[in-house]
């Protein structure tokens, strides 16, 4: 895929220019700063000394905001990418890898025999599964670098009006907000980093042996179950933590918000969503493939609603609300016509014991 430079090659150039016009703001702010510092601080050099610092680690950010920025984040997503190896496309291939690590595909079972055995069979249909849900995740995940691009640059353009209330002492909490949310769009990574413990842990849980070893119709339906179960709980997770989890990670920075809880509770929140959904579909008698869109709509509109949530404290979310209401338009199977002849449908009940 095209990286964003490629995709809108004007909008950095654009927001470097915006930012070169604010920065006489800026520099208005500095000064009122300097001199608010000197009329109202005690006349001695430690004071203006420590004036003078904090002054030249203002201007020192305000000219260098951009740089640094562009290189944490470049070194985060390198780390999560290549270190921790925290890739929600690339689920397919963890699964597979615990697999091998618990035996199940081991050295002494030749190809000819995966190719008709059952549970190679129904492993390879699991990895199947999660390559498609990996693809979807992928495509969040470009998709998210690219709204983080925007977010950054744009804030780089603004900044240096935020930067400038630094300067000034009863604007200066603005300004140490406003630099925590951009460290916080520059750590988005992180949050995905974060949620592939909780990938790599389903699907070890997914890839346990222990139900297989007792041999027998009990432990092959009891493997096949835990491994439906995981694909489910693993499926909604990448899905939701994928979406939710930098801008979790966000607001942990900003406002020093527990990222464990919110992950949970939102993740809580997304499987609550996806199952009305999906049970809501059935109990009105949609078809199969209705029901199985509502739940996705469902699932994606409980994890967009967890990170509207968290982001401004309401439980009031407008884009899951629209996301449901497209769920809802699913297709639905068209109920049976009744007979205006036959009103309590006698007719109808023995006409199906005759063909019985």
């Amino acid at each position: 895929m095209n990286d964003f430079n490629s995709l809108f090659p004007n909008f950095a150039s654009d927001c470097a220019e915006l930012r070169r016009v604010l920065l006489p703001v800026a520099f208005l702010f500095i000064v009122i700063g300097v001199l608010s510092s000197g009329i109202s601080a005690r006349r001695s050099p430690s004071t203006y000394m420590r004036t003078v610092a904090r002054m030249l680690c203002i201007v020192a950010t305000l000219a260098l905001l951009g740089t640094w920025g562009n290189e944490i984040t470049q070194r985060m997503d390198f780390t999560v990418r290549e270190v921790l190896h925290a890739d929600p496309a690339q689920v397919h291939v963890q699964y597979q890898q615990a697999l091998q690590a618990e035996g199940a595909q081991g050295s002494d079972r030749s190809w000819w025999d995966n190719l008709f055995s059952s549970e190679a069979i129904f492993e390879s249909l699991i990895s199947a599964a999660l390559f498609g849900i990996g693809i979807l995740a992928g495509a969040i995940q470009f998709y998210a670098y690219i709204v983080q691009k925007f977010i950054l640059y744009l804030g780089y353009a603004i900044s240096p009006i935020f930067i400038g209330f630094l300067a000034v002492r009863t604007l200066q909490s603005i300004g140490n907000h406003y630099l925590l949310g951009l460290v916080g769009v520059m750590l988005w990574p992180l949050g995905w980093a974060t949620a592939s413990i909780v990938t790599k842990g389903l699907i070890d849980f997914m890839a346990d042996q222990s139900f297989l070893i007792t041999g027998g119709a009990g432990g092959t339906a009891g493997y096949t179950l835990q491994a439906l179960l995981g694909l489910a709980v693993l499926g909604l997770w990448i899905i939701f933590s994928t979406i939710a989890a930098p801008v979790i990670l966000q607001k942990a920075i900003a406002s020093g918000a527990q990222v464990g809880q919110a992950l949970a509770s939102g993740a809580a929140t997304a499987a609550t969503a996806g199952m009305t959904s999906g049970a809501s579909a059935a109990a009105g008698g949609s078809a199969v493939g209705g029901a199985a869109a509502r739940a996705a709509f469902g699932g994606i509109a409980g994890a967009v609603a967890a990170v509207e949530s968290s982001s401004s404290g309401s439980t009031h979310s407008p884009a899951a609300s629209a996301l449901g209401s497209l769920g809802n338009n699913a297709p639905k199977s068209p109920k049976p016509k009744r007979d205006s002849n036959d009103p309590t449908r006698d007719a109808e009940v023995r006409r199906v014991l005759k063909t019985a």
